[in-house]
């Protein structure tokens, strides 16, 4: 019998913690970890020890799903070189920067052991830090480059723990032979994201209903994952990949009120998984810790040198990588060197790093260390660096987005679509040679877009009003199409973020949801009418 009593403590202790912590003023992924370390010195208190396998597996899917349909493929794109020295440089450059250091001080430990530990606590838990990014108001270049990093370097990272588990299981490394992992896993993970994604946004173009292109959405993360890894690919890339494709393709494959119905899951389901991976960290710290063999003082003294070395090594890449830029004139994506301290200080570990250090064989030479180890890079970084990033950015003075630019981006977005209605409406003119009166009725009602009294203005017209009524219903969907033509085109050449299309997309969601709406009650209202004049006159005419 499956134990749910857990499950249902651990999603409401969730909700509660996420309400506190915007009263306290605390980020909600660091709250999450210290309440659910509190949490498990409580006598009684559930077993949360979660099978690796099933965060590598069932959580971290859909959360990279969900980031990568949100992201702007357009701004990725064109931040692709930071978002690659972060997502693979980065994490290759602090993986093996761990290892020497390990073997530094402790000469006995394999390189290959020494590799795992580097490769499990290279890649930094962006939910974290684009949380504190986005709430203390950083630039969306920033944002971008922390977004792009955290659905990249997960991939990079396990598939360098694969390299370093088969050295530590034959005795040696295969440079060689792990090389051609790295890039079979690479290459085949692009390519079944791309597949998946195509094939998903193909057979989501079949059907207008809500419900079976929903249920499509959330199982597509785990077949692009399960596929990834039935051919020894990257799963974790597989699922980035597809849900960029999906991400991008959304505003000409689905219908409104399936983008609403999608949204609304998404949120809902986001909202609970990525509260459940920071409380179980907090959850499974303590049971851990006070493994066998952990916790002597020599073992504390080497994780704490191996948080530091975590911790430096990231800012001394970033800031060489841009000199050397700035040396070769080919400068970086920031121009100053605020943004790049901001950079450097949102580093956090999460669960990823815990589940990957979990998933070690048990012959793993000084296993319990590493443990130790990962137990620190991830409390470290997320009480240290979590807590001060914040004050960080606020130090730095970084401009961030002014609403006012955000406004600005809206308003020429929708000047654009107004021209292209105005000329739709000027060639519907033309084209039917409509009256005067007409035109005139047509070009108010695209400028005003204000529907009320419709009905009882067709119903003066006689019976033609419940046509003419179908009629204006398919005109007006024409403009709220032309619109998202309009906006799509401007994301797609550069022109409109992907945040600014998201909201513009989702009023005209809500716009043409609500006008389906509102015709469904205006016709009901003209056969009211006709009802009640047959009943009065006998007759349906005027």
């Amino acid at each position: 019998m499956i134990e749910l009593q857990p499950v249902v403590f651990l999603v409401v202790g969730v909700v509660i913690v996420n309400g506190a912590a915007g009263r306290v003023g605390v980020p909600a992924p660091i709250l999450l970890v210290l309440a659910g370390l509190g949490v498990s010195f409580i006598p009684g208190a559930p077993d949360y020890q979660v099978n690796p396998e099933l965060v590598l597996s069932v959580l971290l899917p859909p959360l990279l799903f969900a980031a990568a349909v949100e992201s702007s493929v357009i701004a990725i794109r064109r931040l692709l070189r930071p978002i690659t020295q972060l997502a693979i440089g980065m994490v290759l450059v602090t993986a093996f920067a761990v290892a020497l250091v390990l073997q530094l001080v402790v000469p006995a430990i394999p390189f290959a052991a020494a590799l795992a530990l580097g490769a499990i606590v290279a890649p930094p838990d962006a939910v974290a830090a684009v949380a504190v990014a986005r709430r203390a108001g950083l630039p969306r270049g920033v944002v971008t480059v922390l977004e792009g990093e955290s659905l990249f370097n997960d991939a990079t990272s396990l598939v360098l723990l694969r390299v370093a588990v088969s050295g530590i299981v034959f005795g040696s490394m295969e440079w060689g032979r792990g090389l051609g992992e790295f890039a079979w896993a690479t290459v085949g993970g692009l390519l079944i994201g791309a597949g998946v994604g195509l094939l998903a946004s193909a057979a989501r173009r079949f059907t207008a209903s809500s419900l079976p292109i929903t249920a499509l959405s959330l199982v597509t993360p785990f077949l692009a994952y399960e596929l990834g890894e039935l051919v020894d690919a990257s799963g974790v890339l597989a699922v980035v990949v597809a849900g960029l494709v999906l991400g991008f393709r959304s505003p000409v494959d689905l219908q409104p009120e399936v983008r609403l119905t999608m949204r609304a899951t998404w949120n809902a389901l986001q909202y609970v998984l990525e509260g459940a991976v920071f409380a179980l960290i907090g959850l499974q710290l303590w049971g851990i810790v006070t493994a066998p063999d952990i916790g002597r003082a020599p073992v504390l003294l080497i994780s704490g040198v191996v948080l530091l070395t975590v911790i430096l090594i990231r800012p001394v890449w970033i800031f060489l990588l841009n000199g050397i830029g700035r040396l070769l004139r080919r400068p970086g994506a920031f121009a100053s060197w605020r943004p790049l301290v901001a950079v450097s200080w949102a580093g956090m570990r999460g669960v990823v790093s815990l589940a990957a250090a979990q998933t070690l064989p048990l012959a793993t030479p000084y296993r319990p260390l590493l443990l130790t180890c990962t137990i620190a890079v991830i409390l470290g970084t997320l009480v240290l660096q979590g807590l001060t990033l914040p004050a960080v950015i606020r130090l730095l003075h970084l401009p961030g987005d002014p609403d006012s630019d955000l406004a600005k981006e809206r308003a020429q977005a929708q000047a654009e679509a107004n021209r292209a209605i105005a000329a739709r409406v000027e060639q519907v003119v033309a084209d039917e040679d409509l009256p005067v009166e007409e035109a005139v009725q047509m070009r108010a009602w695209a400028a005003s877009r204000n529907w009320r009294g419709l009905t009882e203005r067709l119903d003066r017209r006689g019976d033609d009003a419940g046509a003419r009524l179908e009629k204006i219903s398919d005109w007006r969907h024409e403009l709220v199409g032309i619109e998202r033509d309009v906006f799509v085109t401007m994301r797609n050449s550069g022109r409109l973020s992907e945040d600014v299309l998201r909201e513009l997309e989702y009023d005209l969601d809500l716009e043409e949801a609500l006008l389906d709406r509102r015709m469904d009650d205006a016709t009901g209202h003209l056969d009211q009418l006709r009802a009640a004049r047959v009943e009065r006159d006998g007759t349906a005419g005027p």
